[in-house]
């Protein structure tokens, strides 16, 4: 019984980990330089606009997750005044030479920049 027990604990204990690497998720990110979610850490480093709209670089800290390679897809969620949540149709690339401590991740906004955003990082676990 105590051995059945272990296993099943083990087996849990191993899984847990793989389930958490399928999907990182910040808190809401208010679109302001400096602006910092307490999730994952990840803060506002620049908001530049253009014609195009708007363009943000995000630094997330790398012990926040394991590397920018292991990400298959990248998700962004506003938050409109109203408080209704909608996945945004956004570009993003991930700067490899950001900073020893960050990785980066620019995402053009075109004119959804004023709304505050959240991240869902996935990663394909199989």
């Amino acid at each position: 019984m105590l051995n059945r027990r272990l296993k099943i604990f083990l087996a849990g204990t191993l899984l847990l980990p793989l389930a958490q690497a399928a999907e990182l998720q910040t808190d809401w990110i208010t679109p302001v330089e400096g602006s910092q979610e307490a999730t994952m850490g990840a803060s506002v480093k620049t908001v530049e606009t253009d014609a195009q709209g708007d363009k943000i670089t995000i630094a997330i800290p790398k012990e926040s997750m394991a590397s920018s390679d292991d990400i298959d897809e990248v998700i962004v969620v506003g938050k409109s005044p109203d408080k209704s949540e909608q996945q945004l149709d956004v570009r993003h690339e991930w700067v490899k030479d950001y900073d020893k401590d960050f990785y980066g991740l620019v995402l053009y906004l075109g004119k959804n920049g004023d709304i505050p955003l959240r991240l869902y990082l996935k990663s394909d676990d199989e």
